[in-house]
């Protein structure tokens, strides 16, 4: 796409199209951001990215990194994460509501002490021209990720998916996933 396209907001499936490119859907789209937006805050926190295959509900693992006799190596503590990406977030002043599939809702309420596990929700603006923009100065991925841990949370008795509210407190943050890797090395739920 030309510079010039994304600018004027072209920056539409026409746009990309026209220069021959395959697309993923729309959906994948969403994914691919939303895993990138997870990756790029571990790796700012000095964490080692996993991605299990095959994929059983868990996208990827950040897993700690220790300095022993001048060696870096994984810890040993990780935290799973699945990641998803809406357009269609219910936005309350406190909370992110998501419908959660139910199986994605009881791999992550069973989520084991040894690994625990969190979702990450990366609400994205309804106009996907805004999803993520990039100049030589920045690159801008709108708008922002929440985490919620699912431990402990009673079974549903819903057939589909699970309305789950994520605090908009939760920003997936740095501050937040150092947060939560301090707790796991605790022994505590993240």
């Amino acid at each position: 796409m030309r510079v010039q396209d994304e600018v004027a907001g072209v920056g539409r499936r026409d746009a990309l199209q026209s220069e021959g490119t395959r697309l993923l859907t729309r959906n994948h789209r969403q994914e691919a951001l939303s895993r990138a937006y997870v990756q790029a805050i571990a790796a700012r926190c000095g964490m080692s990215i996993s991605v299990p295959y095959p994929d059983y509900g868990i996208d990827m693992s950040l897993n700690d990194i220790e300095i022993s006799n001048r060696t870096r190596s994984e810890s040993g503590y990780r935290l799973d994460v699945q990641t998803k990406a809406t357009t269609r977030a219910g936005v309350t002043e406190d909370s992110i509501q998501y419908d959660l599939q139910v199986r994605s809702y009881d791999l992550l309420r069973a989520s084991p002490d040894k690994a625990p596990r969190i979702l990450v929700v990366l609400a994205l603006p309804g106009n996907e021209s805004r999803w993520c923009s990039q100049n030589e100065e920045a690159l801008i991925l709108r708008h922002c990720a929440y985490w919620l841990s699912l431990k402990g949370w009673p079974p549903s008795t819903n057939r589909k998916s699970v309305r789950v509210s994520l605090p908009r407190a939760n920003v997936f943050s740095m501050d937040a996933v150092r947060g939560i890797m301090n707790r796991i090395k605790a022994g505590e739920n993240p």
